[in-house]
């Protein structure tokens, strides 16, 4: 029976709680203090439902526990009533033991043994470590309420498989071992959170890298903003990652507080523009990069979808399927600046109508100017495998592009990059913030990949569409325009 005097512990809670005790006390305490989902939490809880839905498929005959999330006792009885009914494949089935429940993705009677197969579906193509204490909470609950486990099942995508052949979209692997190494911990860590999610006071946990991994937390800003972690810190560092903990341990947070000689030569210069409040320039490298390129420049950046299940012929999980592109053309450095654009607005697939408009637009020899331009390469030589007809016209779209990013790394630094060379960090710094992204209805990718599924559905009104439309190319063109703006710049140095 489940004790009334503590608060049920769900299985996503006892994963926060084993993590950082301090997480977990504050989502049941004061869970106003949690930042809201970011774009890419919310696509990636998104594609995780549909990915598990779909795994459905390939465990057939089973039958779903279809109560919602907080109904947890009418979920538990449902499975218990579906056990008992002989059911041998459930999807969703809930369990409770010792205060803590979880639901099972899929289980699955297992005639040979007489026990019980469960099956944890993920959105990743491969297992990972934390993987296993999310399926050895699973066993915990389930054999301590009174059914037993023959095996312990991650099913993830598989980049070998092809749309429109699905029949080999998921991988299953058994990891029981991995899973009952982790078992005999489990009853002390789980009487340690409970005591602590009962106790009258928050927990006295310090930052560490499990306020970033294997995602950011919800309650970092909070934590950090206590901890006093200043606005610029070790931690604005770039590739840092692998030291800022040490760092911090050792009391070095602050940026003149780390020694020069234990970072390398762009965090130096990070540092000393830091310390001296000063712009660092230096005009011989940016002519040594941009004397190189050739006019007519060509301002190119895409906007991709990479589902989790693919859609399109020839496409894998994950598979970046570019669906929108703005271009500005800069003639000479005494021309106009002119606009080309593209956006597919159907379900169909994009490449074919895309991959024209592209080629149109980059005829000539010209250098393509493209920031993080590796993206762009990926995209393009992915449209030269799919297109028989214009692989070779795309691979020669790829040996001209040249990117201003690495400029702004080796040559440039303004203090309110923040430790940032992104587009939307360097933009504002150099150009003011008229050339921001704020208050912009899509101004990230994240945004643009879930405007371009609303834009596509049929569920989605006329008025909404034009309102996509209009957002989705106000964005990309905005992209394609800070380049030129920022290139322009570097000429003028």
């Amino acid at each position: 029976m489940m004790d009334k005097n503590i608060p049920l512990l769900s299985k996503t809670k006892l994963l926060q709680g084993i993590r950082c005790l301090k997480a977990l006390y504050l989502k049941i305490h004061q869970p106003e203090l949690e930042a809201a989902l970011s774009e890419e939490d919310q696509s990636r809880l998104d594609e995780g439902t549909a990915v598990g839905v779909m795994a459905r498929e390939y465990f057939p005959g089973g039958v779903l526990i279809d109560s919602q999330p907080w109904e947890i006792i009418e979920a538990i009885d449902k499975t218990t009533a579906f056990i008992q009914a002989g059911e041998v494949v459930l999807y969703e089935a809930a369990f409770e033991y010792n205060g803590c429940y979880a639901r099972i993705d899929i289980m699955r009677y297992n005639p040979s043994t007489g026990y019980w197969d469960i099956f944890e579906v993920k959105s990743s193509t491969k297992v990972k470590k934390e993987h296993y204490l999310d399926l050895a909470i699973q066993e915990y609950i389930i054999e301590g309420s009174g059914l037993l486990i023959s095996q312990a099942n991650i099913v993830h995508l598989n980049t070998k498989c092809h749309y429109p052949d699905l029949d080999n979209l998921f991988c299953t692997v058994d990891v029981t071992k991995e899973v009952r190494q982790l078992l005999p911990k489990l009853p002390n860590q789980i009487e340690t959170i409970k005591a602590s999610v009962n106790s009258s006071s928050v927990p006295d946990i310090d930052i560490g890298s499990y306020c970033l991994t294997p995602q950011e937390c919800g309650f970092k800003n909070f934590c950090w903003k206590q901890k006093q972690i200043p606005n610029i810190s070790v931690f604005n560092l770039p590739n840092i990652s692998k030291k800022q903990w040490k760092l911090y341990n050792d009391g070095k947070i602050s940026l003149d507080s780390i020694p020069i000689d234990e970072v390398n030569l762009l965090q130096q210069r990070i540092i000393n523009c830091y310390l001296t409040g000063s712009r660092f320039i230096d005009k011989d490298l940016i002519h040594e990069h941009i004397s190189k390129w050739s006019f007519p420049l060509i301002f190119l950046d895409f906007e991709s979808i990479n589902p989790a299940i693919p859609r399109h012929k020839g496409c894998h999980p994950y598979f970046q399927v570019p669906f929108q592109f703005s271009v500005h053309l800069w003639d000479s450095p005494s021309a106009a600046i002119s606009h080309e654009e593209f956006l597919h607005t159907t379900q169909d697939d994009p490449r074919d109508e895309l991959i024209n408009a592209l080629l149109r637009v980059c005829t000539g020899d010209g250098s393509i100017v493209a920031y993080y331009s590796g993206f762009e390469a990926q995209c393009i030589e992915a449209l030269a495998k799919y297109s028989i007809v214009h692989c070779n016209e795309l691979r020669k779209l790829i040996a001209r592009l040249v990117d201003p990013l690495p400029i702004f790394r080796e040559a440039v630094y303004d203090n309110s990059f923040c430790g940032s060379f992104s587009l939307k960090s360097v933009a504002p710094s150099i150009l003011g913030q008229i050339q921001s992204y704020d208050g912009m209805m899509v101004a990230n990718g994240q945004q643009a990949q879930r405007a371009y599924e609303e834009l596509i559905s049929s569920e989605t009104s006329f008025e909404r569409k034009s309102q996509l439309r209009e957002a989705m190319l106000a964005y990309c063109h905005k992209d394609t325009l800070v380049m030129v703006e920022l290139v322009k710049w570097l000429f003028s140095l």
